[in-house]
């Protein structure tokens, strides 16, 4: 029990020394707040009557003056699911740089994604038929912020693999 002990703590020890690692971890906890909470990306409210659409990573909430319907938005958490599965991967291949650099290129696939998905879920529907009013939320910056920590991340590899590759070659 103290070898597994010790073994994982010097295993987080040597995986947290690469700042790729905290970017990744950051892109998960970003992705896993998005999925267990309803923060907002895009509002459309009815300018016939009171009914407004919320529409968040989690869940699509069109509310009137008699009913609120909800409905499960599981493409939007599909991708987000995958996104946290694919960097919790990459930051446990910590010694397969290339491996890593294949993964963070799948992983802007996904982000690339979610980002369709998002105007496919905002812009491209038509709630009211051009009767409402629609603006985005602070919600939507989440998908930039993601591209940014995963550059970060891939930019992290690829140093790690260049001073490895200069250390092969002083030898």
């Amino acid at each position: 029990m103290k070898t597994l002990k010790l073994t994982l703590c010097l295993l987080l020890k040597h995986m947290l020394q690469r700042t790729q690692t905290l970017f990744l971890l950051a892109i998960v906890v970003i992705c896993s707040v998005l999925s267990l909470t309803n923060i907002p990306f895009f509002e459309v409210n009815n300018s016939n009557n009171s009914e407004k659409v919320f529409v968040s990573y989690n869940v699509t909430k069109i509310t009137s003056e008699e009913s609120t319907i909800t409905e499960d938005n599981t493409l939007i958490m599909g991708c987000l699911v995958a996104i946290i599965i694919l960097s919790l991967v990459n930051t446990l291949s910590f010694k397969n740089r290339k491996l890593q650099m294949l993964l963070t290129a799948f992983n802007y696939l996904l982000i690339f994604l979610l980002i369709a998905l998002i105007y496919n879920f905002s812009i491209h529907m038509d709630y009211f038929e051009d009767s409402g009013n629609s603006n985005f939320k602070f919600g939507i910056i989440f998908p930039m912020i993601l591209i940014i920590l995963n550059l970060l991340a891939f930019r992290g590899i690829k140093k790690d693999e260049q001073l490895i590759r200069s250390m092969d070659r002083l030898r």
